[in-house]
């Protein structure tokens, strides 16, 4: 069984707009999902405690948010800043409402009592007097349809008022918690604190119809679908949402997946979809014709974020999947565990789209990984040199590939596959294997992490942690090691590039004179001939550089094509002639090949730096694919840079950007030299360092190409292992 659990925040409010889910937390924060990609795009700060409600302007510019923390905020959507605050009240605003047309705002408040604010001024209009809970206050306000009429509601009854004169017209004798209208202005939808759920007329305050069945605590949370032809219930006990059809008061569906109390609903405009925040930490969104779960959106107490659908394929931002476990039995892993295959917004976006993920792997389909130990390890030595006793058990998932990093970096990528297990224990429950691997190491402090992958390669161990200190007298200062591929021409004449080789030429003139100095030796190697730069070719040349030393510096460098197919990234090398498939496995350079020529090279400190264009009938091609086949040139490089260890930078260039280029480059080429050769250095400290570098590429890049293009191109910047100076400035 495979349970979440994480430090979330509690979500106490969710309002949809076309800009997407806004959601309250009870940190305070107002935070904006995008429902297309399943990315959080804004937040909204000020509030000092638990937002208590939201409210959106119909033009879609604005959002209203009352605190626990007495203030009553307006926002900017397009800026995130705070406009306004709505003063005068002396309680928390437990709801709040626009106007139809926008010129109105109703809040509801703590003190018992209705306020009418005007929108634009701020200023107070009216109070409404006639509540008398003064422990929960009005816990619901809404606007009719046309404007003209207001409803209240308390634990004690349900109101209606007359905007205008601010006079009470009648009182629905419910003991309502929550109200809201139907979309005709006709009728009173109310949930009650027994968890009833009632019809009334508006016209003559009678009861229309009363839903049958009772929930199990106070109906926190109602709403009728824009359509009006359902209502949508979530009580303080019950954690399912209900949906029930209003014509026949007969409940359609429940919505399971929340494991505290629903704290808020809304609509999508066309009711199709709903959305739900919980006391569990979670905003949900489900497909109301089917009951199903289409994400979670997930915020952490430290800003970091995941979006995961029900079949575990997540979005995340940098360290949100290290802040959310999943639990098999007695074994909690990280669902970070899962990352080079569940790592997916491509399929986070499907779903999100409504698209079906039935052909998929679940969570639930992924085997155990291997339990990984260190054994028979030094803790200190003397010799630039240790071995590292790996002992490996298997608990039903197989054993794949076998990593190890050192201080962040993976020098060794073992791909273990099908290993024989001979166990020392023949009555032992799991057998278990044992792997020695001879490591260099630097002089002092080591830190040895430790992984194994399942049989699949679809889920990672645990990690092992262990430090060797190392006292050794070195014998040589570190060096910088470089593979610089440029390619313009290939098997197929019609994937011909026009700048790869001038870039490839232009980073290895930059690089050798700002790493002059720096280092005790500058290998360079550089392939940008048709015969050096096959797949082969680039290979061998990868192969080369297991004898390095830790300290020193490896740097690969490759402006050619990228692709990816069938969930897996492919670097276009110059034997390739047809993008189909099957070609693409036997000709290009796979991810699956360049993560482990990379990881194998015994390096701490790695930067990759991939340039990759969509020019001509292969540009074509891989629009298409960018829309067809999947994961993103962006995701395949983020898992690659968390895989070896890697800072990478790459850029997926378009047809025009390819064809025109700029100053006789590719323009992400010409930034990155740039900031190699001393723009990047913000501190003035006279050396650029690769954090530095990328910052400094991931901000100019789209303010270049929307200058030159008049389109926005946003690199992937991916920051791995170790940050270190790449370049001298000379200042």
């Amino acid at each position: 069984i495979r349970t979440f659990s994480g430090h979330s925040i509690k979500v106490s409010s969710v309002a949809f707009s076309p800009n997407g889910v806004y959601a309250g937390g009870e940190d305070g924060i107002l935070r904006l999902w995008d429902i297309s990609t399943g990315k959080k795009t804004k937040v909204f700060t000020g509030h000092s405690s638990w937002i208590s409600s939201i409210a959106l302007s119909p033009d879609g510019k604005y959002v209203l948010s009352g605190s626990q923390d007495v203030t009553f905020k307006l926002w900017d959507i397009e800026t995130g800043k705070e406009i306004k605050q709505f003063t005068g009240h002396k309680s928390m605003v437990n709801s709040a409402a626009f106007s139809p047309d926008g010129k109105y705002v109703l809040s509801g408040h703590l003190d018992a009592t209705l306020k009418l604010w005007d929108a634009e001024t701020s200023k107070e209009i009216r109070t409404f007097t006639g509540h008398t809970n003064l422990i929960g206050g009005v816990t619901s306000v809404a606007f009719s349809p046309d404007g003209k009429y207001a409803l209240s509601g308390d634990s004690k009854g349900i109101k209606l008022w007359d905007i205008s004169t601010g006079q009470e017209i009648r009182t629905f004798l419910t003991r309502g918690f929550s109200a809201s209208f139907s979309p005709d202005g006709r009728y009173v939808l109310s949930g009650s604190v027994d968890g009833t759920i009632t019809i009334w007329d508006i016209l003559t305050g009678k009861e229309i119809r009363k839903f049958p069945e009772f929930s199990y605590g106070w109906l926190k949370s109602l709403a009728f679908s824009p359509d009006g032809n359902y209502a949508l219930s979530g009580d303080e006990n019950y954690h399912p949402l209900r949906l029930w059809d209003i014509s026949t008061e007969k409940k359609i569906r429940t919505f399971l997946g929340h494991t505290r109390y629903v704290t808020s609903i809304a609509f999508s405009p066309d009711s199709r979809y709903a959305f739900s925040g919980s006391a569990d930490g979670t905003t949900r969104i489900w497909d109301i014709n089917t009951g199903k779960e289409l994400a979670q959106f997930i915020s952490f107490t430290d800003g970091e974020w995941i979006v995961i659908t029900p079949e575990g394929y997540y979005n995340s931002s940098a360290n949100g999947d290290k802040h959310l476990n999943v639990r098999i039995g007695n074994n909690v892993y990280g669902i970070e565990n899962y990352r080079e295959a569940f790592y997916r917004p491509d399929l986070v976006k499907l779903a999100l789209s409504g698209g079906s993920l039935k052909d998929f792997k679940t969570l639930a389909d992924v085997k155990q990984p291997p339990v990984v130990t260190l054994v028979d390890t030094p803790k200190s030595t003397d010799k630039n040199v240790a071995a590292i006793t790996l002992k490996i058990t298997d608990i039903g998932g197989g054993i794949g590939d076998i990593r190890l990093y050192l201080n962040g970096s993976a020098v060794v990528l073992d791909s273990a596959r099908g290993v024989k297990i001979i166990p020392k224990d023949d009555k032992a429950v799991y057998k278990a294997v044992y792997k020695v691997y001879n490591l260099k190491l630097s002089n002092g402090l080591n830190t040895i992490r430790a992984i194994a992958f399942n049989g699949e390669n679809t889920m990672q161990s645990n990690d092992v942690l262990y430090e060797i200190t190392a006292t050794f007298k070195s014998l040589t200062k570190p060096s910088l090691n470089a593979i610089i591929v440029g390619i313009n021409e290939y098997k197929n004449p019609k994937l011909q590039l026009k700048y790869a080789v001038s870039d490839a030429e232009l980073f290895e003139d930059t690089l050798k004179k700002v790493t002059a100095g720096l280092f005790e030796k500058v290998n360079i190697k550089k392939l940008v001939t048709k015969e050096k730069t096959t797949n082969e070719s680039i290979i061998k040349e990868l192969k080369a550089y297991k004898s390095l030393n830790p300290d020193d510096v490896f740097v690969f460098f490759v402006a050619s094509h990228g692709t990816v197919d069938n969930g897996e990234y492919f670097l276009i090398t110059s034997n390739v002639g047809s993008t189909r498939t099957e070609k693409l496995k036997t000709d290009a350079l796979p991810q699956g090949m360049l993560k482990e020529l990379i990881a194998n090279i015994p390096v701490t400190k790695k930067l990759i730096i991939i340039d990759t264009c969509s020019a001509g009938a292969l540009g074509e091609a891989i629009q298409v694919a960018m829309l067809t086949r999947g994961m993103s040139e962006d995701t395949a490089m983020k898992i690659l840079s968390r895989a070896v260890g890697s800072t990478i930078l790459s850029a997926s260039t378009s047809l025009q950007e390819a064809v025109e280029g700029y100053q006789g480059h590719g323009l992400f080429t010409y930034v990155l030299v740039e900031g190699l050769k001393g723009k990047a250095d913000k501190g003035k400290t006279g050396y650029v360092k690769t954090t530095e570098l990328a910052d400094y590429v991931d901000s100019e890049v789209p303010v270049l190409a929307e200058r030159v293009f008049k389109k926005a191109q946003y690199p992937t910047i991916s920051i791995s292992g170790q940050a270190f100076p790449i370049g001298k400035t000379g200042k």
